[in-house]
């Protein structure tokens, strides 16, 4: 009767039951390849097919859409992350020499390489979501977790892994805490691994509970700052200034500004080519509209990382909407000089021409956003788009 009972409330706790409705079935390889053709300037598309190919072990197809993808979208976190796996794909067991530091000389520019790709999606997205390795998908349908002791508490772990790795966070937090709740209890804190910290914070994170995102991330941070530490479960190395960084975007998600600037100045003064610092720091002081401090933070943003156009377009739209519309079309058209592939940046250029009584040009720009623009990826900014030119003068 007792297992009965404590079974019961352990299958409600980890909330494991699914829509029990039939999951649709994935795009056949040939409609995504078709798709990244028709919205070749939609990195979604792109990214999409990447993962499909994947699946199927083409790596080098898998790499030239995921290169798409970023040329597109400089800031497309999950690319970034997936080109950093690439060398421990084709070869798997580069992890286990990877954690254990003996990699092969002629293997170790590509897990440097690795080590930078890992740095910038976190940078640009600390709630990137990213692959667990080890850890298997968890089932979708209804299940009942009987609870028989210390091998329930060793599935609970791997499933919460699982379920982290597969973006089912809500499934992968209650599985963690629990985990560490059967395994830990009565035992202090230093006695639990990094990973549960990092794994249960994040996906607090992507809850919206920033309070425990928050508690857990700066237990990872308090530690780093008394000695750098290493954990095979961690998906990749992360150092004190990463940490801080994480908090200072969990806590700008939470709306805590003045903490969230304080940290972001924490981190800049520990590395100063912290561009996505100035980003944020611009986001937040636009959000107030402090408009001289949020250009002065995306034109940092540019000084930094002068090869992100993404900062150009964002600098360009502060300024269209801190009321300095010619400044702003000047840098909006840097940014189409810079990536003529991001359709964003001619949308925004040519709302600043129609703003500026710019008829002819405000005609040309609009237009070609049209013609280039994936119909799904923009469909908001099309209508506008089209609204804006029938509204304009002949």
């Amino acid at each position: 009767m007792k297992r009965a009972i404590a079974a019961f409330f352990l299958a409600a706790a980890v909330n494991v039951a699914s829509a029990q409705q039939p999951r649709a079935k994935p795009p056949r390889l040939e409609e995504l390849e078709a798709r990244a053709r028709q919205d070749s300037l939609d990195p979604e598309a792109h990214f999409r097919l990447a993962e499909r190919y994947y699946t199927l072990k083409r790596f080098a197809d898998e790499e030239r859409e995921l290169r798409a993808t970023i040329a597109i979208d400089p800031r497309y976190a999950p690319a970034y992350l997936s080109l950093g796996d690439l060398p421990f794909d084709r070869r798997p067991k580069l992890w286990r020499e990877f954690w254990k530091d003996k990699v092969p000389e002629e293997f170790r520019p590509a897990v440097e390489g690795s080590a930078r790709l890992w740095q910038q999606a976190v940078l640009i997205d600390p709630m990137v979501d990213f692959r667990v390795q080890g850890a298997t998908a968890p089932p979708e349908d209804m299940m009942v977790i009987p609870d028989y002791g210390g091998i329930t508490t060793d599935y609970l772990l791997w499933l919460g892994l699982g379920a982290f790795g597969v973006a089912r966070y809500e499934l992968a937090y209650s599985g963690l805490d629990l985990w560490a709740q059967r395994t830990y209890a009565n035992k202090p804190q230093d006695s639990i691994p990094d990973f549960l910290f990092l794994y249960r914070g994040l996906a607090a994170g992507h809850l919206k509970a920033y309070n425990k995102a928050i508690a857990d991330i700066q237990v990872l941070y308090a530690r780093s700052l008394q000695a750098e530490r290493t954990d095979s479960l961690l998906p990749f190395p992360l150092k004190t200034n990463d940490y801080r960084y994480i908090l200072a975007v969990l806590n700008q998600s939470w709306g805590k500004s003045a903490d969230a600037i304080r940290l972001f100045q924490e981190a800049l003064a520990s590395d100063l080519g912290l561009y996505m610092a100035h980003v944020r720091m611009a986001q937040i002081y636009r959000a107030h509209q402090m408009w001289g401090q949020s250009i002065a933070e995306a034109r940092r943003a540019i000084e930094t990382n002068p090869n992100d156009p993404t900062s150009i377009r964002e600098l360009g739209v502060i300024l269209d909407e801190a009321g300095q519309a010619a400044a702003a079309a000047t840098t909006l058209r840097q940014a189409a000089n810079a990536n003529p592939r991001d359709p964003r940046t001619l949308y925004h250029l040519g709302v600043v021409q129609h703003e500026l009584a710019q008829p002819a040009e405000a005609r040309e720009t609009l237009g070609r956003f049209i013609a280039i623009a994936p119909a799904g990826r923009y469909e908001h900014e099309l209508a506008d788009a089209k609204q804006r030119l029938a509204a304009l003068p002949q």
